[in-house]
C-alpha cells in the first residue's frame, strides 16, 4: 500500500518546492546584478532546486548549469526550460563532492544554500577550485538579525560573520556583507 502512495507523495513534494522556490523568482535580478552576472557567462547554480532562480539567469543569457542532490527537481527545472526554450545543464550532486563540470563557471550562485551543506569548508574549497580565472561566488542567506517573517527558521541561519569565516577558511577574499531583500544578505568573494 505504501508503494502505491509513492508516487502521489513524490509529486505532491515537487509541488510544494515549485510553489516554495517560485516564491524567490523576483530575487534573481536582484542576484544576478550584485554578482556582476553577464550574458555570456557560465553561471554555476549550487541548489538549483526545481530551477526557478537558474532559468532566470539563463532567460539573462547566461549559460546554466544547475546542481542540486534531488534529480527529480532537477528534471522540473530542465523541463521547465524547454518549455521556455531556455538553454540549462542539470547536474546531480553536491557541493560537498563537486563532480567533474563542462566548464569553469565565471559565477557560482550559493543562494539560500549554504545552511543546507553540512561540509561547508569541504564544498567553498571544492567551489573555489572549480571557479574560471577572474571568477566570483555569490552567496545569499537568510540574516538572523531578521524578524524571522519569511525563509529559513532561525535556528538555520548563519551570520554574516560565520559566512565570512567559512569563506577565509576556504581562500576566498570576501566583500563585506550587503543587506539584501527578504531578510538576506549578501556577500560577493574572489578566489
Amino acid at each position: 500500500m505504501q508503494a502505491e502512495n509513492q508516487p502521489r507523495a513524490d509529486a505532491a513534494r515537487l509541488e510544494r518546492l515549485v510553489a516554495r522556490q517560485a516564491e524567490k523568482r523576483h530575487l534573481a535580478a536582484v542576484w544576478a546584478a550584485r554578482a556582476g552576472l553577464e550574458a555570456g557567462m557560465t553561471v554555476l547554480d549550487v541548489g538549483a532546486g526545481t530551477g526557478a532562480l537558474a532559468l532566470e539567469y539563463a532567460a539573462l543569457g547566461a549559460r546554466v548549469l544547475a546542481m542540486d542532490p534531488d534529480p527529480a527537481s532537477l528534471a522540473h527545472a530542465a523541463a521547465e526550460a524547454a518549455r521556455r526554450g531556455l538553454i540549462l545543464e542539470t547536474i546531480v550532486g553536491r557541493a560537498e563532492a563537486l563532480p567533474a563540470l563542462p566548464t569553469a563557471p565565471d559565477r557560482v550562485m550559493l543562494t539560500d544554500a549554504l545552511h543546507h551543506i553540512q561540509d561547508r569548508d569541504a564544498a567553498l574549497r571544492a567551489i573555489r577550485a572549480a571557479i574560471a580565472p577572474g571568477g566570483a561566488l555569490f552567496i545569499a542567506e537568510y540574516d538572523p538579525a531578521g524578524p524571522g517573517a519569511i525563509g529559513a527558521p532561525m535556528a538555520r541561519r548563519m551570520t554574516p560573520a560565520e559566512a565570512q569565516t567559512h569563506l577565509a577558511a576556504a581562500g576566498f577574499s570576501a566583500t563585506a556583507a550587503e543587506p539584501g531583500p527578504d531578510e538576506h544578505y549578501t556577500i560577493l568573494a574572489l578566489p
